[in-house]
């Protein structure tokens, strides 16, 4: 019986100093019947499967087979189909099937060959995933901070079919990056990594990203899943050793087109990144590529707050992530001995969960440690409330309703949320942080998602207050709290 392994070239592959070279290399896409990761003799080959170094896009034969050109640097990866996924080595939970080429140029002469396993999957139309932005870490203590707070939540959820984590998995530490895989591999459902500017090894003369490829896998690639079509860019765009901006490169623009190019129009497309697109500075030329697709989400994350963007009017929604680590694990402790790490947005540590149902989704966004409805905050300032709406946006519709009175319309404002002016104030007053704890530097910037009103006079005494708020785009939150606006003096 004819075997052969899905790693061997790779682990022979010698690591030398950069330099460019080239080879092809030349393999099966198969269904792996026993789960073995290995092309057996009696395995099929599936055909017309896309497989792509980043840059081109190739398609199997009749016999799963195909041919592809790889240089230095590139990941050989397949575009897994609908109704498939990734044969995984029992306990692997990290799904990126590559191979990898950083240098080899003993093996020009002959093409390199490598087979891809796949499994069929049943995939339903409805799912759930997870958009996790910036873990971010930066040394074993915080890492230690994530087990107990994010993979300590993701760990307990069986409802999410897989997660995406949109970068910045450690900060600028790339041996972090194997013990970040493993917190990865605890968890119930897969996950999919984008690589972000500070998962680069920013200190080596070899391509910035080779240890982010050997751990986790291509940093540009797509995959099906339920009838969706995700894809992921990498557009931390190296302007220096260090130095970078959001850009996404031709080659990674050769590759979008041509994929976007075999996909039904009324497909629904999810691109993930690690820098926004409002921050990507060749973004006319992505979005000019989404243009036939009325329906398509971006996910990004990078600033360490949350908010929401629309481009192409309207046809494109994205959504920044927000930061499990807050504003990079400062601050106060919680209970849990875990940084609160608010947001200068205001926002909590926080991820997104995001529900997909045949031709629409809904987003959701989730506070780490807090209550699922938790969405919101309300501030009484005199006679006017004031509300911090974590996941809403310039076209979110706000109202607000005191006792069973009429609802009225609230306004956005551009100001501080007003939990950032506490945490300002205290540390001010040198309050916070505690003895041996990391200031949380935030500033007095406004916050994207602010909305407030002034409501009418009110007797003294103890008031309900009802906040609702809702947009075409799959956001929906309603809030009921109780304040006291004054003691009556009048008591008998």
């Amino acid at each position: 019986m004819l075997r052969f392994s899905l790693f061997t070239y790779l682990l022979l592959f010698p690591i030398l100093l950069w330099s460019q070279h080239s080879s092809w290399v030349e393999g099966t896409v198969f269904i792996d019947k026993n789960k073995n990761q290995l092309l057996d003799a009696k395995e099929r080959g599936l055909k017309h499967i896309a497989v792509s170094n980043g840059k081109d896009i190739v398609y199997t034969d009749s016999k799963g087979k195909f041919r592809i050109e790889v240089q230095s640097g590139q990941s050989i990866f397949p575009i897994v189909p609908n109704g498939y996924t990734l044969s995984r080595a029992k306990g692997e939970q990290v799904n990126n099937s590559f191979f990898f080429y950083p240098d080899s140029p003993d093996r020009l002469s002959a093409p390199l060959t490598h087979h891809f396993a796949l499994i069929a999957e049943k995939q339903p139309d409805s799912f759930r995933i997870g958009a996790i932005g910036d873990i971010q870490v930066g040394d074993i203590e915080e890492i230690n901070y994530a087990g107990k707070s994010i993979f300590s939540e993701l760990a307990s959820r069986t409802d999410i079919a897989f997660h995406l984590i949109l970068g910045d998995l450690v900060n600028d530490d790339i041996h972090l990056l194997p013990p970040f895989k493993a917190m990865l591999q605890t968890l119930p459902s897969p996950s999919w990594t984008v690589l972000g500017n500070h998962d680069r090894n920013t200190d080596n003369t070899s391509p910035l990203h080779r240890h982010y490829n050997q751990q986790f896998g291509a940093s540009t690639y797509a995959f099906n899943y339920g009838g969706r079509h995700f894809v992921v860019l990498n557009n931390v765009f190296s302007t220096g050793t260090r130095s970078y901006e959001g850009r996404v490169s031709d080659d990674q623009l050769q590759f979008l087109k041509a994929d976007l190019e075999d996909l039904a129009k009324d497909t629904q497309v999810v691109l993930c990144q690690h820098i926004p697109m409002l921050y990507t500075r060749n973004r006319d030329e992505v979005l000019a590529l989404l243009k036939p697709f009325s329906n398509v989400l971006l996910l990004s994350g990078h600033t360490h707050q949350v908010s929401r963007h629309f481009y192409n009017h309207g046809q494109v929604q994205e959504i920044v992530a927000g930061a499990p680590c807050g504003n990079w694990w400062t601050g106060e402790f919680n209970p849990w001995g875990v940084p609160d790490a608010l947001m200068q947005c205001g926002s909590p540590r926080n991820y997104f969960t995001i529900d997909f149902d045949k031709t629409s989704y809904r987003i959701h966004f989730k506070g780490i440690g807090l209550d699922n409805d938790q969405q919101l905050d309300i501030t009484m300032r005199g006679d006017t409330v004031i509300t911090n709406l974590y996941a809403a946006s310039d076209s979110t519709m706000v109202q607000v309703q005191i006792d069973n009175g009429e609802w009225l319309p609230m306004q956005q404002a551009k100001r501080p949320a007003e939990s950032v002016l506490q945490i300002i104030e205290k540390n001010k007053e040198k309050k916070f942080p505690a003895s041996g704890k990391r200031i949380n530097p935030l500033r007095l910037r406004a916050s994207p998602h602010i909305w407030q009103a002034v409501i009418p006079f009110l007797v003294p005494g103890v008031h309900t207050i009802r906040i609702k708020a809702f947009d075409r785009f799959g956001y929906h939150v309603e809030k009921v709290e109780s304040f006291v606006n004054s003691v009556p003096t009048d008591i008998p």
